[in-house]
């Protein structure tokens, strides 16, 4: 039975995935965000989806500003980007400990580390490089 859930999981996580990642292209969004919520996806499955649907699809044309300038997708945006960045950083860091044959301690700590990098030089200074004058160096500093 557990099998066949995860089964059904898996095939609801793809067709999402491939619906997010088609869809989105037409999302007048950052680059930067339109991954985020790719990989949001990805992680979560029909979570996702649903999360872009509710919080980054534009609803008509013309609309995504009027639609996004609400506070909680504000808030979803940057919880979403985060989330991505994050990620990938662990996951990252999950393959190069398997790798190297990291335990305990070390495994957690280089995650960590890799997390927060990839989430901070990737998609926080990229996502806040135009509120920087353009400038990644600065983006990264918060100036």
């Amino acid at each position: 039975m557990l099998n066949g859930l995860m089964l059904l999981w898996f095939f609801l996580t793809a067709i999402s995935l491939l619906y997010v990642a088609i869809d989105i292209r037409s999302t007048p969004e950052s680059a930067v965000l339109k991954w985020g919520f790719v990989l949001l996806t990805a992680y979560t499955g029909p979570i996702g989806a649903f999360l872009y649907v509710l919080g980054c699809r534009e609803p008509l044309p013309g609309l995504h500003e009027r639609y996004t300038a609400i506070r909680w997708r504000q808030v979803l945006g940057s919880t979403m980007h985060c989330v991505a960045g994050d990620g990938i950083g662990i996951l990252a860091g999950a393959v190069i400990a398997g790798l190297i044959d990291l335990s305990g301690f070390d495994d957690i700590a280089l995650e960590y580390v890799l997390g927060f990098g990839f989430g901070w030089s990737i998609f926080q200074a990229l996502f806040m490089r135009g509120m920087a004058g353009g400038s990644y160096a600065r983006a990264l500093s918060g100036l």
